[in-house]
């Protein structure tokens, strides 16, 4: 069995304080790997101060089982992530009283976040997160999955990419920028990343797409794309 090295003290990924403890963070939490994900698939680590880890941790565990309630739970690259989910907020199954109340507050704060579809402008539905099964508005029920959700997430996994791919960290004057982009008003990062762009892949669940400023090597625009289902959008600026 392979052990990961201990991590001495140093900066974190996501915060930059430096030096702080830190331990390892994966980029996509491994809950979000469905189960058609090969065995021997690495699965991406950087270095993260114990607070950030711990935050983020927490946040991602709120988005995906919000996101779940969205995903299509008969799409190849989504049905065992929908299952994961719903076992995560399922009390029955749990092993011990504190789990067991752990899963019932999850289970409560996912239906406190759920609300008739027809009390729902179109407008704030995340693009490609929308109806996916043709009912009526009045059968439908929309989720609110905060944007400070997608936001983090999204910074977490550009700055996770640079560090992996690059060994840098994205500092001032630099900056990671999030966008909700419907098809058209992603299409001209979309034209970047086809002409100059790399794809990480992590398939069957997460691809990300990233295309790279020559001038710098920093400013950067990134599409990323979650179990076939929705994406989000990133750029690296110079604030400058």
């Amino acid at each position: 069995m392979v052990m990961a090295k201990r991590l001495k003290p140093g900066k974190c990924v996501h915060c930059l304080k430096d030096p702080v403890e830190r331990n390892w963070d994966h980029v996509f939490p491994v809950s979000w790997y469905p189960d058609t994900t090969p065995l021997n698939l690495s699965k991406w680590k950087i270095p993260s101060c114990i607070s950030c880890n711990h935050s983020l941790g927490q946040l991602e565990q709120q988005f995906f089982v919000l996101v779940a309630e969205c995903l299509d739970p008969h799409d190849p690259a989504s049905s065992s992530i929908v299952a994961r989910a719903k076992r995560a907020t399922n009390p029955d199954v749990a092993e011990t009283n504190a789990d067991r109340e752990a899963r019932q507050r999850l289970k409560q704060y996912v239906e406190s976040q759920k609300r008739p579809a027809s009390a729902v402008s179109t407008s704030a539905v995340y693009p490609t997160l929308g109806n996916k099964w043709g009912l009526p508005v009045e059968q439908q029920r929309a989720i609110k999955i905060p944007a400070e959700g997608f936001r983090r997430i999204t910074e977490k996994i550009a700055r996770g990419i640079f560090y992996l791919e690059d060994r840098r960290f994205i500092e001032p004057p630099y900056s990671v920028q999030c966008f909700a982009l419907n098809d058209a008003g992603a299409q001209p990062v979309r034209e970047l990343i086809a002409q100059f762009g790399t794809t990480y892949a992590r398939e069957p669940g997460i691809i990300v797409r990233r295309a790279v400023a020559p001038e710098d090597g920093i400013s950067s625009v990134f599409e990323m794309e979650f179990w076939g289902q929705f994406k989000t959008h990133a750029a690296i600026t110079n604030d400058l």
